[in-house]
């Protein structure tokens, strides 16, 4: 898919969880849009290589919990919207990307929108 999934299942009120897997979305860039997901408690995101940009909006996910990211390689920088998310408890990101590590803990450049969150979890898997 090139378009934007989340356009489409951000409008459904009910749902619970999300898991964008293996190419299912081929584009470059992702919106989650204000008041989109009201009811979202958990996404995940995995190997979407052509991903390089998202962007929450303030008042999106409002009940997200869990968000989880697995090597999507091109996204470089967390959404700067993650920070009005005050319902996340847990990101866990595994990745090739060293870089995560040293943006995410106190001090780094990303640290301020995953401050709030209790549990980070950065997993670096190199090549094998």
């Amino acid at each position: 898919m090139d378009e934007d999934p989340l356009q489409i299942l951000e409008k459904l009120l009910h749902l619970k969880s999300v898991v964008l897997r293996y190419r299912s979305f081929d584009g470059r860039k992702m919106v989650c849009s204000k008041g989109g997901f009201p009811q979202l408690c958990n996404l995940g995101i995995s190997l979407l290589y052509d991903l390089e940009e998202w962007i929450v909006e303030e008042g999106s996910m409002p009940c997200l919990r869990t968000l989880s990211i697995w090597y999507c390689e091109k996204l470089e920088e967390l959404p700067e919207g993650l920070k009005y998310i005050t319902s996340l408890k847990e990101l866990k990101i595994t990745d090739k990307n060293k870089e995560w590590k040293t943006k995410l803990v106190p001090g780094g450049e990303s640290y301020h929108k995953v401050q709030h969150i209790p549990s980070v979890q950065l997993h670096y898997r190199g090549e094998e």
